[in-house]
């Protein structure tokens, strides 16, 4: 059995890596042979019943989910969690309730066993309160998002959440109002908390609500590394359940003078029952419910007595998290929290019992007090270094894993968060919970003898005064984080790559692995593992990009997926060009969700230029944020900009750019009196080798003023102009152009419809290779001597099952 665990559990962990899911209908054959291994291959029978499992369970999640274009539907769902609120709209999950209809029996079963959330906003809601039931008409898409290197994964998020669609609320009628236990709890608690300076961090912690924590409060919880602190999980879970079995045990001490044999299991459920109290608190969320579960298990197997090793305890909790949960592996909080565990396990070591205990020494043994302190202190010693030993293994472990995750490094994590989890697990979350609980049982009494409201509210901020001054170390230190230099570091996919291997070296040296090889292979081995940080290293002195020096590759053009709008970077080393910005709504920029994340990602340090082909928001949009970013860069435009930046023009979109090892023609607007798209900056780049044509908005009246005057359009790569509008691409231009690959710049499933089907049609009629940032993500071209090649995000960067395309709704059947 022990081998059938270890192979479901390793198997699950690595699918983060699987390329594809196995169809339905081979899930019977793989059923089959787990049972055919169970008695002879148990390990393997394990790996195959985690492909299985996992497998089936997103074929429950996804079902019927055929179609592009977006649907409006009507169906039944209760309000699970806000997520974000302004003052014209609200975000928020919701938890379909499946419906009574006839349905083939396995489909069925799915949609009852199985969670499946939407992600819905509603502008200018009906008040709206985790519980309660409505009935929406919404128009609904899938949940797949922008696929970009370094760019938050939306789409594995969602489906880490069990999230199966997104949408947009058009009507709702309330079905349910009955409000829960804990949001009546939540609704008394809120005037109290109102009045404290951190009430944001404080219904972080009692509730799990993060909705008030405010942007600047993100950022510094960001670059401290702080942010698993604010989150419910296996830390917060662990100290209540601690919390409440030490004070448990010393109420019983001293209600009871003798010893019962089932007191300790007794006060260990009712401690378990405490937090299982907590986790409804803090809304019962998919992370919450994970970390929940394995404290439990963990509890369990303590109270059963099955698995007597530590690490045999953790195993078994992990194969049932996964069992319940296949898709847990998706979300940073399983891979936290167990890392966190097998570290603190790797670094605690039992100590055996002293068999000079004071408790066999004879009655009439003379007391020595220099002993007892000696004594004392060298324990308190003990525990100290047991402490150090787990928190510096901690913040280097835990960093060094949301670095992989995250793709950004926080320095001042390490001792500031030496400092806030002792914090945290000996005075905040005991505090906060303490008080808390008094406060309720506080509430209560003078409910009964009937105080007046405000008497009440007056005397739960007094009582939770208390947690809150408990945090005052903790924001003065957020603060400081503000002034402290390299406070968040991203760091490029290169240089984690090579981190990875000097880590795996580090692991072979700790672990002294060399005594088992030959030494002079070990030592080989470690300088192969080595040399990848070593030519960072080298290339950081040198100032040049030793990378791509090294594949021969002269420069690379990626075109990213920003939804519907377009951003294109040109990169030569650590230097890059930046042809349009996405759009930007409100407080919201692609520039900020994808640019800046892509160009640390990819290691690129100077952008050089940024040149804007026109004054539509879809273009211009991030111009502001990219300006900021890089205040030295040359901006190129042929309108004002003054509405976006206060950087000035640098030159107007006409004339040559010689940009390293790329020649930049600017093609000239001939037209007097052209619309704002006509009037898109159009370029031609050329290596001597290959040419691109990037022309912005342009329809059809500025393609035949290019073609009147002559300009040189053939291009091995073009960027269709507007989006594939039918407004452009004419049949002339095609063929002035005659590109090998023709690339449309179009959100997944957009409002506009577009690239327009007659238009691709166009283009695929003169054998010209289609390819759009909506179906395959970020497009990376690289060019060299002996011409380009081609990778896409979601076929070649990163080709998961988890990146694929999801859509919603069934298909409609021709009738």
């Amino acid at each position: 059995m022990n081998q059938f665990i270890y192979g479901f559990c390793a198997c699950s962990l690595s699918a983060m890596l699987w390329p594809s899911l196995v169809p339905i209908g081979y899930l019977p054959m793989v059923c089959l042979l787990v049972v055919l291994c169970l008695k002879n291959a148990s390990f393997l029978a394990g790996c195959l019943f985690a492909i299985l499992w996992l497998s089936a369970f997103v074929q429950c999640l996804f079902l019927h989910q055929n179609t592009e274009k977006p649907q409006q539907i009507q169906f039944t769902a209760q309000i699970v969690t806000l997520v974000s609120q302004n003052s014209d709209w609200i975000s928020f999950d919701a938890r379909l309730i499946p419906q009574i209809q006839k349905r083939p029996f396995f489909e069925a079963k799915a949609l009852d066993n199985v969670q499946r959330y939407y992600r819905l906003t509603w502008q200018k809601p009906a008040k709206i309160e985790p519980g309660q039931i409505w009935q929406f008409t919404a128009r609904m898409k899938g949940i797949s998002s922008i696929q970009n290197q370094g760019g938050f994964n939306q789409q594995k998020h969602f489906i880490s959440q069990h999230i199966i669609a997104k949408g947009r609320v058009k009507q709702a009628t309330l079905v349910s109002s009955e409000p829960s236990i804990r949001q009546i709890l939540m609704d008394r608690t809120r005037p109290v908390l109102q009045s404290l300076p951190q009430a944001d961090i404080l219904q972080a912690l009692i509730f799990g609500d993060k909705t008030s924590l405010t942007d600047e409060r993100w950022q510094q919880l960001r670059q401290t590394g702080a942010g698993h602190l604010v989150a419910i999980s296996g830390l917060h879970l662990s100290v209540v359940f601690g919390l409440f079995y030490g004070l448990l045990r010393l109420v019983s001490r001293g209600l009871s003078l003798q010893q019962h044999g089932m007191r300790g299991q007794i006060i260990m459920v009712v401690a378990a029952l405490i937090t299982l109290g907590y986790g409804y608190l803090s809304g019962f969320a998919i992370a919450t419910q994970r970390a929940l579960l394995m404290m439990l298990l963990l509890v369990m197997f303590s109270l059963v007595k099955q698995f007597s090793h530590s690490w045999d305890r953790l195993i078994y909790a992990l194969f049932i998290v996964l069992l319940v949960d296949p898709v847990a592996t998706l979300g940073a909080g399983i891979w936290l929290s167990f890392l966190a565990l097998g570290i603190i396990l790797l670094a605690v070591t039992p100590q055996p019992l002293s068999t000079t205990s004071s408790a066999h020494q004879p009655n009439d043994t003379p007391v020595n007090i220099k002993q007892q302190l000696m004594s004392k202190w060298s324990v308190l010693w003990q525990a100290i270094k047991v402490l150090w030993s787990i928190q510096w293994r901690l913040a280097l472990g835990l960093g060094g894993l949301q670095a992989i995750l995250f793709g950004m490094v926080t320095p001042h994590s390490i001792w500031l968060n030496l400092l806030f989890v002792p914090w945290f697990s000996v005075v905040v979350i005991p505090l906060t919970m303490l008080c808390f609980c008094l406060w309720l049982l506080s509430s209560f009494i003078l409910a009964v003898i009937g105080a007046e409201p405000t008497t009440i509210t007056n005397i739960g901020s007094a009582i939770l005064t208390l947690a809150d001054t408990s945090l005052l170390p903790f924001v003065e230190l957020l603060r400081l984080s503000d002034k402290l230099p390299w406070a968040l570091l991203p760091i490029s996919e290169q240089v984690l790559a090579a981190l990875l291997f000097l880590l795996v070296a580090l692991v072979f040296i700790y672990t002294r692995l060399a005594s088992v090889f030959d030494k002079r292979m070990m030592v080989f081995c470690l300088g192969i593992l080595c040399l990848p940080i070593g030519l960072h290293g080298l290339q950081a002195l040198q100032q040049r990009d030793v990378s791509t020096a090294l594949l021969g590759t002269q420069w690379q053009m990626h075109i990213l997926d920003v939804a519907q709008g377009m951003a294109i970077v040109m990169q030569q080393g650590k230097h890059g060009l930046i042809y349009d910005t996405g759009a930007a709504y409100g407080e919201f920029s692609y520039a900020k969700r994808a640019i800046l994340p892509f160009l640390a990602a990819r290691g690129i340090t100077h952008i050089d230029y940024i040149i804007v082909s026109h004054d539509d928001n879809d273009h211009v949009g991030g111009l502001s944020v990219l300006a900021d970013a890089f205040p030295s860069s040359q901006l190129i435009a042929d309108f004002s900009i003054n509405a976006h930046t206060s950087v000035p023009v640098s030159q107007a979109c006409r004339g040559d750019i010689r940009w390293k090892n790329v020649d930049i023609h600017l093609l000239p607007n001939q037209l007097q009196n052209g619309n704002d798209n006509n009037n898109s900056c159009v370029m031609s780049l050329t290596d001597g080798h290959s040419r691109v044509l990037l022309t912005g908005d342009i329809e059809a009246l500025r393609e035949q003023s290019l073609l009147q005057f002559n300009a040189n359009l053939d291009a091995d790569i073009l960027l269709v102009p507007h989006h594939g509008s039918r407004t452009s691409s004419t049949a002339d231009f095609i063929n002035a152009v005659t590109p090998q690959l023709a690339i449309f710049t179009a959100g997944f499933a957009n409002q506009y419809g577009f690239p327009k089907a007659d238009v691709i049609e166009r283009y695929q009629q003169h054998d010209i290779a289609i390819l759009k940032t909506g179906h395959v993500g970020q497009i990376s071209i690289s060019f060299s001597t002996t011409g380009y090649k081609i990778a896409t995000y979601r076929q070649d960067i990163a080709p998961f099952w988890y990146n694929h395309l999801f859509k919603f709704g069934e298909s409609l059947k021709a009738e």
